[in-house]
């Protein structure tokens, strides 16, 4: 997929996880850093770099074990980076 897709992506996500932290219905530390982390990798990625698919594999899994039953748009926006950032 393309840049600008992966960036897309990337902003979903980002204003998908502020929702959710806005909203206090999750972990609010834990998306706090999910956050930080998206951030600085959107701007990886802004920067030409590529993103690392295995650290948004970790990512995927690692919020599916705390993020609760009833928010997972969140985990299908963090599929969807997996899926732009394929080759």
């Amino acid at each position: 997929m393309s840049q600008a897709a992966l960036l897309r992506a990337l902003d979903d996500t980002i204003a998908a996880a502020r929702r959710l932290e806005a909203g206090g219905m999750a972990d609010r530390a834990r998306l706090g850093r999910l956050i930080e982390e998206l951030t600085a990798r959107r701007a990886e990625v802004a920067a030409g770099q590529g993103l690392d698919r295995e650290w948004a594999g970790r990512t995927v899994r690692s919020v599916a074990a705390w993020l609760p039953d009833g928010e997972l748009p969140l985990l299908a926006r963090l599929g969807a980076i997996v899926r732009a950032a394929a080759p």
